[in-house]
């Protein structure tokens, strides 16, 4: 069997009809996709959360050679998702097969949320997750947001049980002077918190380990590898550890993680085929009982590639035991994505209303650490919204002023 051709693309896939008039988002999820085509009339297919693909040229040298010679691959996600769909189907045999022994039928899943939600928006999701089976939820904080009202409005309207994943992203110069008091609180107030990812860049060795030192939550790594993801583990900076592709390298990180009794936890975005591929490696690693964390849930199910979504029942779902992933694709709507165009997000003024009875007006949404020299999370008291155009004297002259001066304070 040789690959006669290989085709990888942008595709635009609209967003959960519960988005879609959310005018602060651009109406679609962005993703990358492939098809590889063999000479045995076999098809594979793959998608992964990305901006753009490699250059055509970079696929150029798989032409005319075996499927099989990219087990275990590095190469781009979707490429090496859609050789383990052909290798599956040509054995008839799930893709898990090719990969180790399975050591468990269902794998734990988390749903998603965007990092920029207001506060009802936030509620909403909540409640959605819930109502689709998921009792864990990860959400990324943002300059914007304090974990602590977030934390209140989750416990307001999740069920007994619901789990809290934040990612703090780790991105944004947070210090454990900074980060330890909000960790406290959440562990001592809100038992609904049981993850906290990314709390510090990720070679701030020292101050992970010290945040673990002081803290019952489960402090997770996500995967950013400063030091090439097997000292992190010797250093002791994590208990849980999230595993991304690369899937030839998060292959072997994973089984190295399962010999040493460290959990993990995959996070391979994109759809239900990235969700499929990322359960099939999940089922065969002793230590990969961590939620698996995928966008999957970001469309509805009709309006994936595939037109399906995995079935989510308290918190899991069932490993597919149909050869290769397990679906077909709809290659009409493959290719209608690939043609989508995302639309533009109306312009818009960031209103934060403190308790004091200031107001922090800003040209989108506000970065209040930059504003306000303190660090993300720290801040207390406040409430956002969206000021959208309502063809108002006042919101043009508010939108004018925000435009000169970034942001301004009455």
């Amino acid at each position: 069997m040789k690959i006669t051709d290989i085709e990888v693309f942008t595709i635009l896939p609209p967003l959960a009809k519960r988005y879609r008039d959310n005018p602060a988002r651009n109406g679609h999820e962005r993703r990358v996709a492939a098809k590889v085509t063999t000479d045995a009339g076999i098809v594979g297919y793959g998608d992964f959360d990305g901006e753009a693909p490699p250059p055509v040229e970079t696929f150029e040298p798989l032409i005319d050679t075996d499927p099989f010679d990219y087990i275990g691959s590095d190469l781009y996600p979707s490429v090496v998702m859609a050789m383990y769909d052909i290798m599956g189907k040509y054995l008839d045999v799930p893709a898990y097969k090719l990969i180790g022994q399975k050591v468990r039928d269902g794998i734990s899943s988390a749903a998603w949320c965007w990092g920029g939600p207001t506060d009802q928006e936030l509620a909403d999701d909540i409640v959605r997750a819930a109502n689709d089976g998921y009792t864990i939820f990860k959400i990324h904080t943002s300059p914007l947001g304090d974990v602590i009202r977030w934390t209140k409005i989750i416990e307001e309207v999740a069920p007994p049980g619901f789990r809290v994943h934040y990612d703090f992203t780790g991105r944004r110069g947070r210090t454990l002077g900074g980060v330890l008091p909000i960790v406290a609180r959440l562990e001592r107030d809100h038992p609904i918190v049981e993850w906290i990812e990314d709390p510090f860049d990720t070679a701030d060795v020292e101050s992970w380990r010290e945040l673990r030192r002081r803290t019952q939550l489960t402090v997770v790594h996500g995967g950013s590898w400063k030091l090439g993801g097997g000292h992190e583990a010797q250093l002791g900076m994590a208990d849980a550890y999230m595993m991304y592709p690369p899937i030839g390298t998060l292959i072997a990180t994973a089984t190295t993680y399962s010999k040493l009794n460290l959990q993990t936890i995959f996070q391979m975005c994109g759809g239900t085929l990235a969700k499929s591929m990322a359960m099939h490696v999940a089922c065969t690693m002793p230590t990969a009982t961590g939620h698996s964390i995928h966008l999957d849930d970001q469309l509805d199910a009709e309006d994936d590639i595939t037109r399906k979504r995995f079935p989510v029942h308290e918190g899991f779902s069932r490993v597919s035991e149909e050869p290769g992933l397990g679906f077909d694709v709809d290659e009409t709507l493959l290719y209608k994505y690939r043609d989508n165009v995302p639309n533009e997000i109306a312009p818009y003024v960031g209103v934060t209303r403190f308790g004091s009875g200031r107001t922090i007006y800003s040209l989108g949404q506000p970065h209040l650490p930059k504003i306000m020299g303190r660090e993300e999370g720290t801040v207390r008291n406040y409430t956002y919204d969206r000021w959208f155009d309502d063809g108002s004297e006042e919101w043009a002259k508010t939108y004018e002023r925000v435009g000169n001066e970034e942001w301004y304070v009455e």
